[in-house]
């Protein structure tokens, strides 16, 4: 019986060696070997992309088109790329995750349109992807979702084929993603014969060939037949059940499936209701609707005088003034019974009580005070109001669809507004989105009323003085009166007749939505607010609703302009002179076409020598102030500035931490001290540079593994730098200066030494290592060392 030793498997020699010894650097020939994949791999990433493809095929029945195939193929293809990568130069997989972000951001930009959205869609989308009627346009935004999916799917299932062995744990993350697609897909399957039997086909085939890896074919190959009749035996078992019995299991009609689009609540859509100051001559006299006299609510605890605000309306659309579009409309949530502050907080809070008597209120809208801060309804119907109510904290206005009745109560805690009435000077906002071309016909006007006036606030209070104090108030007046040409209505050509005419006519309704309209082309964020204004009684009648104008400030908040500020006296009626002029302005009659805004158009000819508002406020801005940034420059320095500043942090206070340590071995102590100290310096760099070192070993055996990593020569070997660091540590006397002083030179030109025989790869993972700082010791063992010690 001979003794021999064990032969290791082929290539276990190899790297075993490799880490003993480092190669000074790695050719590219060397690299492009180990990313050319081999027979093993080929089998994993067809296996990892084709199971990773099948779950997106999920997505079929919500995206119309077939954008999202070609986006889910895009991602599999760069996250199979970037986890192989990551296997084949042994990365960490914190740096394949960053790979597979930075392929996110770079190519969902292409599929989305625009690279801003990217961070964001990838945390919110998936509800806007839920709540969106399907099918969704892959071509928009929500396309890049499929990418995500296939992109961290593919990665991370082909990382954990490579990284850990057995067919089981390969399998995991593809069937997480078919279980995923389903729940976001729709109540009607995308594929049963693609997502079923096909799914299995390949699941089990990959497995199998997983689990044949490593055995050694017995009796001339019998046993390798035997598991290829066995697994095509189960996949013939696997199809045929999948396709005959499945569709007959339970759960397997439509009717029964459970997908998570049918538990989230769809964004609700305030625009399906009319703009209610479309209907303001309802609370008129006289009008069918007998409102002018009939008490609508009751408010108790709310100062005489104080604005109720019923609706904001915020959006202005040529037709009517209403709320609910664009970024509004999400803006209207289930809310509690506490509600997020947004406005004017620093006066006292108080709680009002808002009763609905009979015969009264019966609208959609919920009429508050203030800046709401909570929300609580009593009476019989208090739980299906509050689950009924949606709310636009931003605004200040509610909705309940199924509407308020006779006996309904709620009670409102708000933060009051400040009394006062109209300042001189006020800084207002100046960035708004409207679309202002369509109000050139407004200009004429503005200029004739404010010409004098040099800021927008003052240009837009002259304005409402000139329509309070030459217009005149009229609701259409009774029937066969000659008052009935004065029309209601907003819309372009109602406001371009109005401001037309010789004198001014109409009510709150006109009023408001005009200088609304003037507002905002001066360039000023601006709304209307239908409301009411009661009396210290706290009884809301018809008569007491009103309209009025918000105009933005620069501090973010919103500046009234009320009706007794804009609106003239109901006892002055319009001169009847305007009958013949206007009836024959109520036929068919359309605003002119949209100008462009010629340069002083808002100048009067004593301002000619100075800059419109809008441009004076923009020559201010300097490249400090974020809002004059490009959207990408907003993107970089708001998403990836914080985790770059976070990173620069902890690698400046390592290399303090570093530096300090070096400084103290260098200069403190005797002269012996500070030649152990130098030798300590260059352990030190041996461990952030990854090299291993024997626990307890002497300097002597230090310095020859340090020479077997490095490849060293005997010119350059570390040994004679070991030697001299014993002999003046051990030595009967202590080393001079000069001993100390050319002993760290000596190390300076080892530790640079050590540095360049490694690649820089290796080099740039240890200038973030703490290794050194650790003792050497992995990080596992230092957090097992603290526990023990407590």
């Amino acid at each position: 019986m001979s003794l021999t030793a064990p032969r290791l498997p082929r290539g276990a020699a190899a790297r075993a060696g490799r880490l003993l010894r480092r190669a000074p650097a790695e050719p590219a020939a060397t690299v492009l070997a180990r990313l050319r994949p081999t027979r093993e791999q080929l089998v994993d990433l067809g296996g990892a992309g084709g199971l990773t493809m099948l779950a997106v095929v999920g997505f079929a029945t919500t995206y119309e088109g077939y954008g999202w195939l070609l986006a889910g193929l895009v991602g599999v293809v760069l996250g199979l790329a970037a986890a192989h990568v990551g296997a084949g130069l042994r990365l960490p997989a914190l740096a394949t995750a960053a790979v597979v972000a930075l392929a996110y951001l770079g190519v969902g930009g292409l599929v989305a349109g625009s690279y801003a959205d990217l961070p964001r869609l990838a945390v919110d989308g998936w509800k806007q992807l839920l709540t969106t009627l399907p099918p969704v346009d892959s071509r928009g935004p929500l396309g890049v979702l499929p990418l995500l999916v296939a992109l961290v799917g593919a990665a991370t299932a082909y990382g954990v084929a490579r990284r850990w062995n057995g067919a089981v744990r390969a399998l995991i993350t593809p069937a997480t993603l078919v279980v995923v697609s389903l729940l976001l897909g729709t109540l009607t399957p995308a594929s049963v014969l693609l997502q079923g039997g096909g799914f299995a086909v390949v699941a089990i085939g990959w497995a199998a060939l997983r689990a044949g890896r490593g055995r050694a074919a017995l009796q001339e190959g019998t046993s390798r037949r035997t598991r290829a009749l066995t697994v095509a035996g189960l996949l013939g078992v696997a199809t045929v059940g999948g396709l005959v019995l499945g569709p007959r299991l339970p759960g397997a009609d439509d009717a029964g499936r459970t997908v998570w689009r049918t538990a989230m609540e769809p964004p609700f859509d305030v625009a399906q209701y009319p703009s209610p100051l479309a209907g303001f001559r309802r609370y008129t006299e006289p009008n069918p609707a007998a409102l002018f006299e009939r008490p609508l609510l009751v408010v108790t605890g709310l100062p005489g005088g104080t604005p109720l605000r019923i609706a904001t309306l915020d959006r202005y659309d040529g037709t009517v003034w209403g709320t609910g579009s664009g970024a509004t409309a999400s803006a209207f949530r289930r809310v509690g019974a506490h509600l997020p502050a947004s406005g004017p907080t620093g006066g006292p809070e108080t709680t009002l009580t808002v009763a609905v008597p009979d015969g009264g209120w019966g609208e959609v809208w919920l009429p508050t005070v203030g800046t709401v801060t909570g929300l609580e309804f009593a009476g019989p119907r208090s739980a299906a109001l509050a689950a009924d109510l949606r709310f636009d904290v931003d605004t200040g206005t509610g909705v309940i669809p199924g509407r308020l009745g006779p006996g309904d109560a709620y009670r409102v805690t708000t933060v009051l507004p400040a009394a006062g009435g109209v300042p001189t000077e006020l800084a207002l906002a100046s960035a708004t989105t409207a679309d202002t071309q369509g109000l050139a016909f407004l200009d004429a006007r503005i200029d004739s009323w404010s010409s004098r006036e040099s800021t927008p606030w003052r240009k837009i209070v002259a304005v409402a003085a000139v329509m309070r104090t030459t217009g005149a108030y009229t609701d259409g007046g009774p029937e066969g009166s000659y008052q009935n040409v004065f029309l209601p209505g907003h819309s372009l050509a109602r406001v371009t007749r109005f401001v037309k005419s010789g004198q001014l006519a109409g009510d709150d309704e006109q009023y408001a939505a005009t200088l609304a309209l003037v507002a905002t082309r001066l360039g000023v964020p601006a709304r209307v607010v239908l409301g009411a204004i009661p009396d210290a009684t706290g009884v809301v009648r018809g008569r007491d609703v009103r309209a009025w104008v918000e105009v933005r400030r620069a501090d973010g908040g919103w500046q009234s302009i009320l009706p007794d500020q804009l609106v003239p006296d109901r006892s002055k009626a319009p001169d009847q002179q305007q009958l013949r002029s206007e009836e024959k302005k109520t036929g068919a009659m359309v605003p002119p076409p949209a100008a462009n805004n010629p340069p002083s158009i808002l100048q009067g000819p004593d301002q000619a020598q100075n800059s419109t508002p809008n441009r004076s406020q923009g020559a201010k801005r300097s490249f400090l102030d974020p809002s004059t940034w490009p959207d990408w420059l907003r993107w970089v320095v708001g998403y990836l500035g914080p985790p770059v500043l976070l990173v620069a942090a902890g690698y400046a206070a390592l290399r303090v931490a570093r530096a300090v340590r070096r400084t103290r071995r260098r200069t403190r102590g005797s002269t012996a001290d500070r030649i152990e100290g130098g030798w300590a310096e260059l352990v030190d760099t041996a461990h952030d540079l990854g090299m291993p070192l024997p626990r307890n070993a002497t300097r002597l055996e230090q310095a020859r593994r340090l020479d077997d990593h490095a490849g060293a020569s005997a010119p350059t070997s570390l040994v004679p730098l070991a030697r001299t660091a014993d002999a003046h540590v051990f030595g009967a006397g202590l080393p001079s200066e000069a001993d100390a002083t050319g002993y760290w030179q000596g190390v300076d030109a080892q530790t640079s030494r050590l540095r360049r025989q490694v690649p820089r790869r290796q080099r740039l993972r240890a200038a973030f290592s703490t290794r050194s700082l650790r003792g050497g010791r992995p990080l596992r063992a230092v957090l097992a060392d603290g526990l023990v010690r407590r």
